[in-house]
């Protein structure tokens, strides 16, 4: 299924923890109207829209792309694409996201430490 469209945030687990455990304080943390942009095709872009804040990475899935991290940090890393779902692997967690019917669902995970999961519904254009 296609990861393309615009998603609003519906809910989020363990957001404030995921960031503290980051050690990221200038992203705001209980945002509701946080809106997830997600295109594919020839270049992958995700941009999320946090308040005043907002976050975009663009790549090629299987190659080696320089994305930025919420803290502002630009690292390289190669993005996965299996079966629907997008896989990143950042320097301190891996970040997966996945549709599934009208919601996406992005799991952030810190090995041994917290998980963030935040689903959102498909805004209709």
């Amino acid at each position: 299924m296609s990861l393309n469209g615009k998603y609003v945030l519906e809910s989020q687990e363990n957001y404030k923890e995921f960031l503290q455990a980051l050690g990221v304080s200038q992203v705001q943390v209980v945002n509701e109207d946080m809106v997830t942009d997600i295109y594919q095709g020839t270049y992958n872009r995700i941009a999320k829209f946090m308040g005043a804040d907002v976050l975009t990475n663009t790549f090629m899935p299987g190659k080696e792309s320089e994305l930025e991290d919420l803290d502002g940090t630009t690292f390289t890393t190669t993005v996965n694409l299996d079966r629907g779902k997008i896989k990143i692997q950042f320097p301190k967690y891996v970040y997966t996201a996945e549709v599934s019917g009208d919601k996406l669902i992005e799991i952030n995970s810190i090995p041994d430490g917290v998980t963030n999961k935040m689903v959102s519904r498909r805004l209709l254009d």
